[in-house]
């Protein structure tokens, strides 16, 4: 899912496993446009077509040459906060 932060910052949290989760830069690292949460075991970018692994951020499908971005995430209680 994508989730709002200060400052007009968006922050890409999936859930890999049940009780892991990681969160990415949605920022396409190929020309920066915003990726879809994944769909089907895969993150996409609209623009393009990249295709990134949910639970690494890896790229599977060009033309990014890099993943996402991970942010450092905890699970704190019933809360997610960035670690």
């Amino acid at each position: 899912m994508l989730v709002d932060m200060p400052g007009n910052a968006q922050l890409l949290v999936v859930q890999p496993r049940s009780g892991e989760f990681r969160a990415f830069n949605p920022s396409c690292p190929h020309v920066g446009s915003l990726v879809n949460p994944p769909a089907g075991g895969v993150i996409t970018c609209p623009l393009h077509g990249s295709a990134f692994d949910p639970a690494s951020g890896a790229v599977r499908k060009g033309p990014a040459t890099s993943g996402l971005k991970e942010v450092a995430v905890a699970v704190s209680g019933s809360d997610l906060v960035l670690g």
